[in-house]
């Protein structure tokens, strides 16, 4: 233990934009009993999260990679784990996982894995789902626990990794801040998107995993025939440029709304009607946790995590 008695816990996370598994370190940092644990953060990539918890007295150190299983990176993480004296480590995801597990069993320390959704999928290629069904049998394995986010995608883990096991352990949410009774700014006002339309809202990264871009086909078919339709897009990716040029393509630019990740989520929740998540897979969509508190009606794919609650 640290020189005030406390556990040396190092949080570790693959990038530091603004995603589930980051919303759920953040509210982890925030509500942690500082009484026990003194916590370090180690993130594989900067990012607004990594100033948000900056801002609340939280360490954090960035170790640049954006690649799982990074060996030219696992040096400079032993290392900070020894400088910083760390006596238990919970890596959040896949790719944190990866990248601090041997380090960790190199200088016998226990590591706690929170798996936020697995790695391989149904709809990869024969090899690299395979692939990485052998790195989560690794990591699975290595680690000292396993925490699944949800029931049904620690069963999924079962039906592939033998013998695999983990305690489930749900990702929560702010009920004060998710509550409808409360007042929220007018997001609709402030973005020019009229008070009568009916506001379907996507708040997620633009990547292939959360598929804004089948959203915005999908949007295109019933925007013709329902005029009084209106699509919000909020957050960032490697597909925003594409989705910006695909709704001008579409001809829908009058019916969509594109904005950067917004800290201000129960304001944009309360402005909506609908929230939509098609993701390709979850583990326990934090999104739509707060969508739900907020009341709103919603549509999502029939994944683990998601299906489940």
């Amino acid at each position: 233990m640290g020189i005030n008695g406390k556990i040396r816990i190092l949080e570790c996370i693959r990038q530091g934009q603004i995603g589930g598994g980051e919303s759920h370190l953040l509210s982890l940092m925030e509500n942690l009993d500082r009484e026990r644990f003194d916590p370090v953060v180690l993130s594989f990539t900067d990012g607004p999260m990594v100033t948000s918890l900056r801002d609340i007295g939280i360490p954090v150190h960035v170790i640049h990679t954006e690649k799982p299983f990074d060996v030219f990176k696992w040096g400079q993480v032993k290392k900070l784990i020894e400088q910083e004296k760390i006596d238990l480590i919970h890596a959040h995801g896949t790719r944190a996982n990866s990248n601090v597990l041997w380090p960790a069993k190199r200088l016998r320390i226990p590591v706690v894995y929170t798996i936020h959704g697995w790695s391989f999928h149904d709809d990869q290629s024969f090899f690299v789902r395979n692939l990485r069904i052998l790195g989560e049998k690794y990591l699975t394995r290595k680690s000292d626990v396993n925490i699944s986010v949800s029931a049904s995608n620690r069963d999924s883990g079962k039906k592939v990794i033998r013998n695999f096991d983990s305690l489930v352990i749900n990702n929560g949410i702010d009920l004060n801040r998710f509550n409808p009774a409360n007042q929220f700014s007018d997001v609709r006002k402030e973005l020019n998107i009229a008070p009568d339309k009916k506001l379907i809202l996507f708040i997620a990264r633009f990547t292939s995993h959360k598929q804004p871009l089948t959203l915005i086909k999908a949007f295109s078919k019933i925007a013709a025939a329902n005029p009084d339709l209106h699509l919000l897009l909020v957050g960032q990716g490697d597909q925003e440029a594409e989705a910006r040029a695909m709704i001008e393509q579409l001809g829908i630019s009058d019916s969509v709304t594109m904005s950067p990740f917004r800290k201000d989520v129960p304001d944009c929740l309360a402005a909506a009607d609908v929230y939509v998540l098609p993701s390709l897979w979850e583990g326990l969509p934090i999104g739509l946790l707060e969508a739900m508190a907020m009341g709103k009606a919603v549509i999502a794919s029939e994944v683990d995590g998601t299906k489940e609650i």
